[in-house]
């Protein structure tokens, strides 16, 4: 990308902030509920280098105490484009993987590809998306998508399983 893009592209992302810093004090913000487990879409900015860009879907991994405040903690979740080992798996071991029901072989981590019988699958999510819960960021609310609320939630079994790669990126 040309320097000049990037400059086009803080510039923008230098006025967001501006818009997000000022909605954060609302208190309809900062009261709006966000509950543990909730995927939403999140404004994640224009950041540098490998960092996690742009508007995408968030899990809310912070509990429903932080979440009362006016932030919250999230996992980035990304799609699956070179993130896969031969076994099409997560090619990282933080790294989580959550299958959409879509029937768009365009949209699956391999085409006809068979989902597991302990996997659930989310109708929210557009394609077979990863969690990268080493991409972590505590956001204001205000950055959140209220417009579209929380598109949905992730069931217990698989946030448990996101639970114990966060425990090993941290090593608790």
């Amino acid at each position: 990308m040309p320097i000049n893009d990037d400059f086009f592209n803080m510039g923008i992302w230098l006025s967001s902030k501006f818009k997000y810093h000022k909605s954060a004090s609302h208190n309809k913000i900062k009261n709006a509920q966000v509950n543990h487990g909730e995927v939403w879409y999140c404004d994640l900015g224009y950041n540098i280098g490998e960092e996690k860009n742009k508007c995408r879907p968030v899990i809310i991994i912070s509990n429903n105490k932080i979440n009362r405040t006016g932030k919250v903690i999230a996992a980035c979740i990304t799609d699956t484009n070179n993130k896969l080992n031969s076994k099409n798996l997560p090619a990282q071991d933080s790294w989580y993987l959550l299958y959409s029901s879509t029937s768009d072989v365009n949209k699956m981590i391999f085409p006809n590809r068979t989902i597991p019988s302990n996997q659930n699958t989310y109708s929210f999510l557009d394609k077979d998306s990863l969690v990268q819960c080493e991409e972590i960021r505590i956001v204001s609310k205000a950055r959140l998508d209220f417009a579209k609320g929380s598109i949905g939630t992730i069931s217990p079994d698989d946030l448990k399983f996101i639970k114990q790669k966060l425990k090993r990126v941290f090593e608790i």
